[in-house]
Formats: C-alpha cells, sequence, structure tokens
C-alpha cells in the first residue's frame, strides 16, 4: 500500500489499477478491481493495488533521454530485473533496476521514469531531457555518430 500511496503522491493516476487492497476490520485482504463491495459498510478501507501487468503497462517501451529524438532506449525485462537499453546496442544501459522480485524491480523504474518526466502525471509537464538525467550532464549531440548507427 505504501507504494500505491508513493506513486498517487507523485502525481500518477492509479485508478486504472487491476486490484484493490481492502482493510476491513484490521485485516488486509487484496481482491479484483471489478469486484462489487456493499455500499452499506463503511469500516472497510480502499487502496488501489497495481498488479505487475499494471506497472508494465504504466512504463513507457521507449523513451528518448537526448534532444536528438533518434537515439530511443527500449524496456527489456529479465529475472529480475528491467531495464531501458539502447536499440541499437543492448550492452549501452540508460539505467536498472534489480530485485528478486521483478514487480519491485519495476516499482523502482517506474518512479524514475515518473521522477524524470518520461511518464505524464497531474504533477509535472511530460518530456524531459538529458540534461535532467544525472551523469548526462556533459553529453553532446555532436558525440553522436548517426552515420555509424544507420540513421
Amino acid at each position: 500500500m505504501q507504494q500505491m500511496q508513493h506513486l498517487q503522491e507523485l502525481g500518477l493516476d492509479t485508478s486504472n489499477a487491476s486490484m484493490y487492497w481492502i482493510n476491513y476490520n484490521g485485516i488486509s485482504v487484496s481482491i479484483p478491481s471489478n469486484f462489487h463491495l456493499p455500499t452499506s459498510d463503511n469500516d472497510y478501507v480502499i487502496c488501489d493495488a497495481y498488479t505487475l501487468q499494471d506497472v508494465l503497462d504504466a512504463l513507457p517501451k521507449m523513451i528518448y533521454p537526448f534532444h536528438v529524438h533518434k537515439i530511443g532506449f527500449e524496456l527489456w525485462i529479465g529475472s529480475g530485473k528491467i531495464f531501458y537499453a539502447n536499440m541499437f546496442n543492448l550492452e549501452d544501459v540508460l539505467t536498472e533496476r534489480y530485485d528478486k522480485e521483478l514487480i519491485d524491480a519495476a516499482y523502482e523504474l517506474l518512479v524514475w521514469c515518473i521522477e524524470l518526466k518520461f511518464v505524464e502525471t497531474n504533477k509535472n509537464e511530460y518530456g524531459k531531457h538529458y540534461q535532467d538525467i544525472p551523469g548526462c550532464d556533459e553529453f553532446s549531440t555532436d558525440d553522436i555518430n548517426t552515420k555509424e548507427l544507420g540513421i
């Protein structure tokens, strides 16, 4: 529930969550979001809950962190690992997250994407660029050999 609250604090609309966490008289359970709860009983607290698929759906499949939109970084998923790699060179990794639970790694990557404005929220202007990514402040588009990349 803390992760969902954090995403909401960052401005992400989580109303499309596939599950709910319900706390009823001190007992927490998760149920599908299409489950209809009685409206007469106000003894429960409901919180949106993302599944792994919901988190993956919220992540951009491709990001373009540099002013030159010809260099894209695709979303890749491995065992306990999720990352954005250059679409022309998979060894060129922009960022990656590891965890024994893939949903936790995906959540951390989603937070990163929101903080750098690769994901639109109700609190940001979508589309930050390279100068806002740590470690990329000295990058120059002159360093890109577009002929070598075939673009």
